[in-house]
């Protein structure tokens, strides 16, 4: 084995294909978005299911390290981001609700607003990061 730590900003390049488990966590919600993942995505909550599911990302991918989490103590939240380059979602009109006040008066409304294409940002568990098979770009 050879021990090689990244850089913020370093970019690897898959040379397998590389499957880990995807937890349902605002986070990785444009990875979400990307993969047509239909479940509801969980926001910080308690009361929301932040199971996880496999995903294989194809080898030939270009993954750029954006944020690395390590913290003696808290091994269970070891994780690295990625973006993964040359992906984005899909630009779309969502509902957005909001609400009106005019002096004592509030009105709640929506409307349609486009929400435009974002990168593929999504973090994944350190053990699972270990397994990725890649060279340097």
């Amino acid at each position: 084995m050879k021990l090689y730590i990244p850089e913020i900003g370093d970019e690897l390049k898959l040379t397998d294909h590389w499957t880990f488990d995807l937890y349902n966590e605002d986070r990785n919600s444009t990875l979400m978005e990307f993969i047509n993942d239909q479940r509801e995505t969980a926001y910080g909550s308690f009361d929301k299911d932040f199971g996880a599911i496999p995903h294989t990302i194809p080898a030939g991918s270009i993954l750029k390290v954006d944020r690395i989490y390590i913290r003696k103590g808290a091994e269970e939240f070891s994780s690295i981001t990625f973006y993964w380059k040359g992906m984005r979602t899909q630009p779309k009109m969502v509902e957005r609700q909001y609400t009106i006040f005019s002096g004592s008066h509030r009105a709640a409304t929506t409307e349609m607003v486009k929400k435009p294409a974002r990168p593929v940002r999504f973090w994944a568990k350190l053990a699972d990061v270990n397994d990725i098979e890649f060279e340097l770009v």
